[in-house]
């Protein structure tokens, strides 16, 4: 039996340990897809660009396929989204549940959300603070290119 097609869409500023299980997990489940939104922000809620984040991911999981969607108005966003091929989304943000309404949606199921928290996460790496025991080593080594 062919396994369904989820879509996993997320900011993944950085991706954590939170997101990790969270992929391994649909992965078992579903041929995933991830979807990489806000590439194109820059800001403090997203200080990494889609091609960082697009490594991290790829770095973890390099056989999984990759996109990434610019913010625009919500009817010009859930219009490209439903142009994709997929039988799920996955995703833990009310405002794509509210996007998607209609379509089936999981809510994924994070390892530890208060630990791996990508804006505690952001607020270290801003302050220069360590993330070890937080993101893989892998993203570890992206987000100090960033520093640097």
């Amino acid at each position: 039996m062919k396994k369904k097609t989820a879509l996993f869409i997320g900011r993944f500023q950085p991706l954590h340990y939170g997101h990790l299980h969270a992929i391994r997990r649909a992965r078992r489940k579903y041929n995933v897809i991830v979807l990489i939104g806000s590439i194109n922000k820059k800001d403090e809620k997203n200080p990494f660009s889609y091609p960082q984040r697009k490594d991290m991911i790829s770095s973890l999981f390099p056989n999984i396929k990759i996109i990434g969607i610019k913010d625009t108005t919500d009817s010009a966003w859930t219009k490209k989204i439903k142009k994709l091929k997929f039988d799920v989304v996955i995703s833990g943000n009310a405002r794509v549940w509210k996007c998607l309404k209609g379509c089936a949606i999981e809510i994924p199921k994070f390892s530890n959300p208060k630990r791996y928290n990508g804006t505690k996460i952001r607020k270290l790496l801003a302050h220069g603070k360590s993330v070890d025991g937080l993101v893989p080593k892998k993203i570890v080594k992206i987000t100090q290119k960033k520093r640097s």
